[in-house]
């Protein structure tokens, strides 16, 4: 599990949420010093923020539901919580306790992990079907 794909997935689920409050792109037409700044969209049509941003939410779903699998795995998956289970248990028995103590401490991170990724799969269907609302398919 990487670090950087959870910190850009979670910055997917962030950018995506706050287009969704974001001024409609009809409103900006319709203040003259802004409409030639940016050309405004038809009313049906997403603005490009928004599509780009929604293009990247079926990747991001595949991440997020491949890093739950590993985690939920059973002890032969390597990373899983069980499998981590299993190395504290053989530290523990091999009297190695500051090994142990590093794999708990570990463990309880995975935890934690799993519970944002479980959030953020929910999160990710409810912009899914935001994105459809608004005209753009995935």
């Amino acid at each position: 599990m990487k670090k950087r794909s959870l910190i850009r997935a979670g910055a997917l689920v962030g950018a995506v949420a706050s287009i969704s409050v974001l001024i409609p792109t009809t409103a900006l037409a319709a203040t003259p010093a802004l409409a030639s700044a940016a050309p405004a969209a038809a009313p049906d049509e997403p603005g490009p923020r928004l599509q780009r941003a929604c293009l990247r939410i079926p990747n991001v779903e595949i991440r997020t539901t491949n890093l739950i699998a590993r985690l939920e795995g059973d002890a032969t998956v390597r990373g899983s919580l069980a499998w981590l289970q299993t190395q504290i248990d053989r530290a523990n028995a091999n009297g190695r306790a500051e090994l142990a103590t590093v794999l708990e401490n570990r463990l309880a991170v995975r935890t934690q992990t799993l519970e944002v990724l479980k959030q953020r799969q929910g999160e990710l269907a409810r912009l899914r079907q935001f994105c459809i609302d608004h005209g753009v398919s995935l």
